[in-house]
């Protein structure tokens, strides 16, 4: 399990990436971390569910604070179920009924949604802004379903006074 550190400089986009990776990687709940591209996020032959992929979209930079905004996919391959008996003789009660555990998948990674966010609003150095969360169904190769989650984080911006490069010799 890997652990972060208290001293980083969150505007540095590896430092923020990083943070991310670790959080969901070391979430009990979730079987396969990626990053990057969306189009690349279900690619693995056989990858562990559900995954997460996260992936910055676009970045604010002022003076003072660095604002990303980042997509968190977070996905199932939702199963057919099938009833344990026939008739009314010992017959399993599914509590969502329906040919496939979809509200689960639904349910659950909206719990592991909800575990990133508060630890990152809890524990976190820096501040978590908007957070919106879209569901889907059939995407992706592997017929996935899950939760797209669109939100901002704003840190300070310890880069931009700084220029490591003699820009006029």
């Amino acid at each position: 399990m890997a652990v972060l550190s208290g001293a980083s400089n969150y505007c540095v986009y590896y430092v923020m990436m990083d943070y991310w990776k670790t959080i969901l990687g070391n979430h009990p709940s979730i079987g396969f971390v990626s990053q990057g591209d969306i189009f690349s996020l279900d690619t693995k032959e056989f990858p562990q569910y559900p995954l997460a992929n996260i992936n910055v979209d676009s970045m604010d930079i002022t003076d003072k604070i660095a604002t990303y905004n980042f997509t968190l996919i977070l996905a199932d391959k939702p199963k057919v179920i099938t009833p344990d008996s026939i008739d009314n003789k010992n017959k399993q009660v599914i509590p969502y009924d329906g040919i496939s555990d979809l509200q689960d998948i639904y349910a659950n990674l909206m719990g592991i949604m909800n575990d990133v966010m508060a630890y990152t609003n809890n524990f976190g150095q820096f501040e978590l802004g908007n957070i919106k969360a879209v569901q889907f169904l059939d995407n992706f190769d592997n017929v996935l379903a899950g939760w797209v989650v669109n939100f901002d984080i704003s840190v300070p911006n310890n880069c931009f006074n700084y220029c490591t490069i003699n820009l006029n010799p």
